[in-house]
């Protein structure tokens, strides 16, 4: 008999985390970036490392997302799949990308595991986040993620 012990199925759904909902908007001392993986069956089965300037954030499994905020200017973002034992985004990061505070960037991890993330609009982004899940197995080691705030009432009046 094949059986699970209920605290055990709330304890992985607390991991896979909750079903994407569109991202609000962010304090505009902040930039949002929401990095995904579709649902497609892709090549390979591993989770895709990534990385925020060459620092592990989060490992993503096909249909699942992480929502993350840093402060605006330059950073590296990047996803390998597979990249053990080499660790590409983590020694060698080459993806630079320019945010601005109060912007939301939405971007996939390529299948095809070069590292570069694929940008995409919030409209085919959010329609291809569709059931997607947080993805909380691991824990962020990038210093220079902070947790994400929307704008304050009298920000959003301004």
């Amino acid at each position: 008999m094949n059986w699970v012990a209920p605290a055990v199925v709330r304890a992985a759904a607390l991991r896979k985390g909750a079903v994407y909902r569109p991202a609000p908007e962010v304090a505009p001392e902040l930039a949002q970036v929401v990095f995904f993986r579709r649902a497609t069956t892709s090549p390979s089965e591993g989770a895709a490392h990534v990385y925020v300037d060459g620092e592990f954030h989060a490992a993503l499994m096909p249909n699942g997302f992480t929502r993350l905020c840093v402060a605006p200017g330059a950073h590296s973002l990047e996803a390998y799949i597979d990249d053990a034992p080499l660790y590409a985004g983590k020694s060698q990061p080459k993806t630079p990308a320019v945010l601005k505070g109060g912007q939301t960037v939405f971007v996939a991890v390529s299948e095809m595991g070069e590292g570069a993330p694929l940008p995409y609009g919030r409209v085919a982004a959010e329609r291809a986040l569709k059931g997607a899940r947080e993805q909380r197995q691991v824990i962020s080691r990038a210093v220079r993620v902070q947790p994400c705030r929307e704008p304050s009432e009298q920000a959003r009046r301004a």
